[in-house]
C-alpha cells in the first residue's frame, strides 16, 4: 500500500476543483466545517465537537502518516470545501470523503471522489477500490454508485459511533 500512496500524484485538477495536501492554512476553514454534527455524523473517525486541535492533528498527524493519503478540496473560488482520502488500513485502498454542508448537492462530491478513483487506476496498484457508507446515506451510496461501485454487502457497523447500524460495503473493480 506504500508504493500506491507514493504513486498518488500530490495535486489532481478537474474542472471546478483542485485536490492537494492538506495544510495548517487551511485550518480557518477546515474546523468550522468539520465542527457539524450533520457532516461528522456520517462519518467513522471524525470527531464530533472538531476541535482546532483536531484539525492540527489531522493535518500535521494523519495527513502525514502512512495509513492514508488525503486531499484538501478546493473550490474554483480556491475555498477550502472538504476532504477526499485514500485510506490504507485494510486490504483494499479505501475512499473515504466529506462535504462542508454549505457545499452540499453541487456535484462536488463526485467530482473529488471521480479524481480521486482515476488517479488510483492510474496507478496501476490497485486491482480494486474499497469504499463503505452507512445504508441510510443515500447521497453518499449514490456518489459512490456514480463512480462504479458495486454493493457487496450489508453488515452491522463495528465503530465505536455506529455500533450496529446497517453499513454497506462496496467495490469498485478496475479493468485489467
Amino acid at each position: 500500500m506504500t508504493k500506491l500512496r507514493e504513486a498518488l500524484p500530490e495535486t489532481l485538477r478537474t474542472a471546478r476543483l483542485t485536490l492537494a495536501p492538506p495544510r495548517l492554512t487551511d485550518l480557518p476553514e477546515l474546523v468550522p466545517l468539520a465542527d457539524n454534527e450533520n457532516v461528522t455524523r456520517w462519518t467513522t473517525r471524525m470527531p464530533y465537537p472538531y476541535a482546532h486541535a483536531d484539525g492540527v492533528d489531522f493535518v500535521e498527524n494523519i495527513a502525514t502518516g502512512a495509513d492514508q493519503k488525503p486531499y484538501a478540496l478546493r473550490n474554483e473560488d480556491g475555498a477550502f470545501i472538504g476532504v477526499a482520502s485514500l485510506m490504507f488500513h485494510a486490504q483494499l485502498p479505501e475512499v473515504g470523503y466529506w462535504l462542508g454542508e454549505p457545499f452540499w448537492g453541487r456535484g462536488y462530491a463526485s467530482e473529488a471522489l471521480g479524481a480521486l478513483v482515476a488517479a488510483a487506476r492510474a496507478t496501476g496498484l490497485a486491482p480494486m477500490l474499497a469504499a463503505k457508507a452507512l445504508a441510510d446515506n443515500k447521497a453518499s451510496l449514490r456518489v459512490l454508485e456514480k463512480q462504479g461501485f458495486q454493493r457487496v454487502r450489508e453488515v452491522p457497523d463495528d465503530s465505536d459511533r455506529h455500533k450496529g447500524k446497517p453499513t454497506v460495503h462496496l467495490e469498485l473493480e478496475f479493468e485489467r
